[in-house]
């Protein structure tokens, strides 16, 4: 119901939305992940005042990967060639209106990062085109597996000339942090109107407790766990001593 009366509002000729080629919203801008969290999924709506393709891309904290290619020596398999990636997204979904390649050049839709070819950078000269792609290949797979990327970009459906929604899934095990909703209308290989809200995901209860008290003090957590597996072992023993 607040979807649809959302949809309602955009749709009013009101001046401040006519002023601007773009306007959306989303149905929750907070995740809250608890011990029963098993995924869920945001709604995105908006209304475009212009003419142009819609393009969203949900990104996720960024951080930097460490990909090693393993190599058979001797019959024993090891680490040899490694690459780094900087400033990855950990989580990236992309919602189109048609299929990228037919919207807009390659070279704008690398200005922007828009699809997973153009997330991750060289490092350097050094490395040969079909060595990157060795790479690059092995941590996209990496994240479809994980379910943290997508195949595929999911459809931004319109309803008449104006209204257009899609919907982002998010997995079971999204990591916590900042994640940003980018939504872009795109005409003749340019960005009409641009908009960026944020998405907020944070761990509570119990998990939100173990998490903090896991990353802020790595040492007390340690020492807290080998006490509870001693303390667990003891105890079992003792009962199997009564038993």
């Amino acid at each position: 119901m607040i979807h649809w009366l959302l949809l309602l509002i955009l749709a009013l000729p009101l001046p401040a939305f006519a002023a601007t080629p773009l306007v959306a919203d989303l149905s929750n801008y907070r995740i809250d992940i608890d011990s029963g969290f098993n995924g869920t999924r945001i709604f995105l709506f908006g209304a475009r005042n212009d003419n142009g393709d819609i393009v969203v891309v949900v990104r996720g904290p960024v951080k930097d990967y460490m990909v090693r290619k393993k190599q058979e020596i001797a019959g024993i398999w090891i680490n040899r060639e490694r690459m780094k990636f900087f400033n990855v997204p950990d989580f990236y979904a992309i919602a189109s209106s048609k299929p990228l390649e037919e919207m807009t050049s390659a070279a704008l839709m690398k200005q922007l990062g828009i699809g997973q070819d153009n997330l991750l950078v060289s490092p350097g000269d050094a490395w040969s085109k079909a060595n990157f792609d060795q790479f690059e290949d092995a941590f996209l797979r990496h994240q479809l597996n994980r379910k943290l990327y997508m195949s595929q970009p999911e459809k931004v459906s319109f309803m008449g000339e104006t209204l257009f929604k899609t919907v982002v899934e998010f997995p079971d095990d999204i990591p916590p942090g900042n994640y940003t909703a980018e939504i872009y209308l795109l005409s003749d290989n340019e960005v009409v109107g641009m908009q960026s809200t944020p998405i907020k995901v944070v761990k509570s209860g119990l998990d939100a407790f173990l998490f903090f008290y896991a990353h802020q003090h790595p040492g007390l957590y340690g020492l807290t766990a080998v006490f509870l597996a001693v303390f667990i072992g003891w105890a079992a023993s003792r009962v199997f001593e009564k038993i």
